[in-house]
């Protein structure tokens, strides 16, 4: 059932979700908060095998923990659910932060935390600092289309000129581009946002060639100005 997703909980060697009917997934953030991330029913134990067949991130999990240097359990020892996901809290996926707590545990069963806050909707991330920021394509088309729900993302750009790089994951190649004038650096990287190569000749090429060719590209700053500062300048 293309509908249901199973859930591999790797390094886990006893049944810990037994009497979970529910199971909501959380993201961690600074000072001991949490951004909710989506709701699953819990259809309980399957098989090593159900669970290689139908999780389609499997084999991709078990690349991480080789790059990471992480060694699980044996399989055999280890336990696999089947979740599948529900709409409950569905308005509030990646808007809803809640306090964890202190306790590092990954798995709580204690359910009454303090809502911390509510994002807007269409948020994506708040904005880390200039030079922190590290955008796929996807997050960045978010972001544009969604100014309300990312008014610190909006302000920052759109105060500021800089110079900015595209990186293509899939060939390795960088391309480095400036803005200045109008809304800074929000206007051009709305451009890229509505067709992915925003009239560069070269990045229209890879468009031919492959039409999700925007999906390999992460969007960082490499400076910013304010925009006072001249097109020649910058």
């Amino acid at each position: 059932d293309d509908e249901l997703l199973t859930i591999f909980a790797g390094n886990m060697l006893e049944d810990r979700y037994s009497d979970a009917e529910m199971v909501l997934t959380f993201v961690a953030l600074p000072k001991s908060k949490a951004l909710f991330r989506s709701a699953f029913i819990n259809h309980g134990i399957i098989s090593y095998a159900k669970a290689k067949k139908h999780y389609a991130g499997y084999s991709r999990y078990q690349n991480y923990l080789e790059t990471a240097n992480i060694k699980p359990p044996k399989l055999s020892k280890q336990i696999f659910y089947e979740f599948e996901q529900s709409p409950l809290l569905e308005s509030y996926r990646d808007r809803l932060v809640i306090e964890w707590g202190n306790s590092q545990a990954y798995i709580q069963k204690i359910i009454d935390k303090p809502v911390a806050e509510i994002y807007p909707k269409g948020f994506v991330s708040l904005f880390p600092g200039w030079d922190k920021v590290h955008l796929s394509y996807k997050e960045l088309s978010e972001i544009i289309n969604n100014p309300d729900g990312n008014k610190d993302w909006y302000e920052y750009l759109s105060r500021h000129s800089g110079v900015y790089v595209i990186f293509d994951k899939s060939s390795g190649m960088q391309y480095v581009g400036s803005a200045s004038g109008g809304n800074g650096i929000w206007s051009r990287w709305e451009g890229y946002a509505r067709t992915g190569h925003n009239g560069n000749k070269a990045l229209k090429i890879l468009a031919k060639k492959n039409p999700d060719f925007a999906n390999n590209f992460t969007f960082s700053l490499h400076h910013v100005f304010p925009r006072t500062v001249s097109k020649n300048d910058v």
